[in-house]
């Protein structure tokens, strides 16, 4: 009898557990994850910036130049793409003081705890515009701060 217990029914109580538990402790630590990216994304998004140019100016130093003059936005969209799973910052670019003026959506993925800025944009598309024209980014709400 006690090898029925040992070797059945405790495995199969243990999995039940886990099938149980998985999904709220995957969501407790997404949570954790997205939140950490967050602070980070602020702390360093002027460094993100630079680096964003730097790295346009590697696929088109015509473009860079554009860009360099060009009116960042402060708000942050927060979204995930469907496709890697990547958390995603999307900020709005306006090149002129025109509200009608070309706009943009300047593209930051976090990968491996880290924010990355390869110079990937959205040209002719502003952040909220993304959501709705792109079945590919999913919005991502900000995490709640806690008193």
């Amino acid at each position: 009898m006690g090898w029925i217990i040992c070797g059945v029914v405790l495995p199969s109580c243990l999995v039940a557990a886990w099938l149980i538990v998985r999904a709220p402790l995957r969501q407790i630590l997404d949570e954790m994850r997205v939140g950490r990216a967050h602070v980070r994304f602020r702390q360093q998004r002027e460094w993100l910036e630079v680096r964003f140019l730097k790295a346009l100016g590697t696929l088109d130093p015509v473009e860079r130049l554009r860009w360099e003059d060009a009116r960042w936005h402060d708000d942050v969209h927060w979204a995930r793409d469907s496709q890697t799973r990547r958390l995603l910052a999307l900020v709005e670019i306006r090149f002129g003081a025109d509200p009608f003026d070309d706009y943009a959506t300047a593209l930051f993925e976090y990968r491996k705890g880290r924010w990355v800025a390869d110079g990937k944009r959205l040209d002719a598309t502003r952040p909220d515009d993304a959501f709705r024209r792109l079945g590919r980014f999913q919005p991502v709400a900000p995490p709640q701060r806690r008193p």
